[in-house]
């Protein structure tokens, strides 16, 4: 695997890895809240921070996984579901000394349109994502008075 790609996946790691820190400091009690302007419950935001690329890996990069993890209702089981899909993103694309980031994958979208990505561009995909939902659940916490993130530069 070359430098760049293993940066990239370590990245991933690294940005998941604030997600499941920030799990760990919530309150339970915050997990069932919606803030002003949110239809989602935090539960089911961290969800789908932690857990989207699901859809991905199994519908377009092709892993034979769920394309779906819904909300477990706890936090331990949360926890432990963002990073069995952390594990799950990593070594797909680890795999074959990291084979996976140079392929191209192909999906039909339903008006028959066919798109197609590198592994390396969807890598890069899921780091985004996940990053745009820390600001979306950051904003949610503040309206909520929630002020222990893990983020350098969030502190209230």
């Amino acid at each position: 695997m070359n430098d760049g790609d293993r940066e990239i996946i370590d990245h991933f790691s690294w940005v998941r890895e604030q997600t499941l820190e920030l799990l760990r400091r919530l309150p339970d009690k915050l997990l069932s809240q919606t803030s002003a302007g949110c239809d989602e419950t935090l539960g089911d935001a961290l969800t789908h921070a932690g857990c989207g690329e699901d859809w991905w890996m199994a519908n377009v990069l092709g892993d034979g996984g769920p394309a779906h993890h819904p909300y477990p209702g706890d936090r331990q089981a949360l926890i432990d579901q963002i990073a069995s899909c952390r594990d799950r993103v990593v070594g797909f694309f680890s795999a074959d000394n990291g084979g996976p980031m140079g392929r191209t994958f192909s999906f039909t979208a339903d008006d028959g349109r066919v798109e197609q990505w590198t592994g390396r561009d969807r890598l890069m995909y899921f780091i985004d994502h996940e990053v745009h939902h820390h600001a979306r659940i950051t904003q949610a916490l503040r309206q909520l008075g929630f002020d222990d993130f893990p983020w350098p530069g969030c502190e209230a």
